[in-house]
């Protein structure tokens, strides 16, 4: 990382737009290897392994007094969420280290974005994840013979099955917890560049499982504290049906805990099916986020879901609302089909009316997901059920 903002901002390639490829945009900002040769050997393989990775910040209304700001992680990314940055850093991560095939487990975005973009410079990938998420992807991602799909009936043995998998076949775990980081870091970036220039703002607010994003922004601006003053509070939002790391840092019984959530169906965002993202070691760093920024954490279930689709703003709806922005949220079957990005918003607006975020607050929401188009017609090549029997 740029020691000073002026090494940071003269550090960008101005050739490459934020809302292009932040990957590109700020690849010479940060710092991925202690030698030099295989710092910049890699920041090579990045050239090489994006493809559009854009970020965008527009304004969306103003709800009681508080100005609502967006950070578009999904109209401007290749694969429609945020983990186009993970492809792209996790790719360029693989082909550092010679791997040629790479396994991972997923709920869908990442699993599709590692997919797309391990297969455009020829590796050969395995997605496993639940079967019930099947119809959040895209069959044409899979299309390829190389893109191999394996899918799991129950949820709680994805990770077994991806580590089973791995071990019969001899494949390296991807991605490492640290690219993930290194990921985020790009998003740091870019809302570095935004606040030296004068983006203010009071809190930052995401949708977490993990919480790879905020932690990843986070040590981004906390280089550049002395330039930026005050940073802004950390609002974390998970679904109540599956929110271990609200467990784990705020305690008390919330109901609706992982452990009885069988299925993926009764989450509010699918994508985020795993019961225990805190196996990552993420907790204490996130708890050092909170209080550092005197930030929180908050839960939204399904009535405040369906409140956020309901509620009128100025007349119109929240999705003509972001529509408006540029924005579409796919709906399928009248319903929304990726929500993990609206469920930020949720928490935002819900957290407002409960009178937690003070009038006169601006807030900065990150949409990580919603404009993607999946066709839901994927068929699995195999289901891991009948594999294991087979094997």
């Amino acid at each position: 990382m740029s020691s000073s903002a002026s090494e940071f901002l003269s550090a960008i390639d101005r050739r490459h737009s934020g809302e292009q490829s932040v990957v590109l945009r700020y690849r010479n900002c940060l710092r991925f290897e202690e030698s030099p040769a295989a710092d910049e050997d890699f920041k090579k393989l990045l050239d090489r392994t994006s493809i559009r990775e854009g970020l965008r910040i527009f304004p969306l209304l103003t709800y009681r007094d508080v100005e609502i700001l967006v950070l578009d992680e999904t109209s401007l990314m290749h694969t429609h969420t945020l983990k186009s940055i993970d492809g792209a850093v996790s790719i360029a991560r693989c082909l550092q280290r010679g791997y040629r095939r790479i396994a991972f487990e997923s709920g869908g975005n990442t699993g599709t974005a590692l997919s797309v973009y391990g297969r455009r410079v020829g590796l050969e990938t395995f997605l496993v994840l639940p079967g019930e998420n099947l119809s959040l992807l895209d069959s044409a991602v899979f299309a390829a013979p190389s893109t191999h799909l394996i899918a799991v009936r129950d949820r709680a043995r994805v990770k077994q099955v991806s580590s089973e998998l791995r071990k019969r076949d001899g494949l390296p775990k991807v991605p490492q917890p640290e690219w993930r980081l290194e990921a985020s870091m790009f998003i740091g970036s870019y809302l570095l560049e935004a606040m030296l220039e004068g983006l203010q703002f009071d809190i930052l607010a995401q949708t977490i499982s993990a919480a790879f994003a905020p932690i990843g922004i986070f040590r981004v601006l906390r280089q550049q504290r002395p330039e930026l003053g005050r940073l802004p509070s950390f609002l974390g939002i998970q679904q109540a049906p599956n929110c271990p790391m609200y467990r784990a840092l705020r305690g008390g019984e919330t109901g609706g805990g992982p452990e009885e959530v069988g299925s993926t169906v009764r989450l509010l965002t699918r994508v985020m099916y795993d019961a225990s993202p805190q196996s990552y070691g993420t907790v204490e760093e996130l708890r050092g986020i909170l209080d550092e920024t005197a930030g929180d954490l908050t839960l939204v279930d399904s009535t405040d879901f369906s409140q956020l689709l309901k509620d009128d703003f100025d007349g119109a709806g929240i999705l003509s609302v972001l529509a408006e922005a540029g924005v579409k949220i796919f709906i399928r079957e009248g319903e929304v089909v990726e929500t993990t990005g609206l469920l930020a918003l949720t928490g935002t607006l819900k957290e407002i009316d409960a009178g937690r975020i003070a009038a006169g607050s601006r807030v900065l929401v990150c949409l990580t997901s919603g404009t993607g188009r999946p066709d839901g017609k994927v068929v699995p090549e195999v289901w891991a059920e009948e594999w294991a029997t087979a094997g």
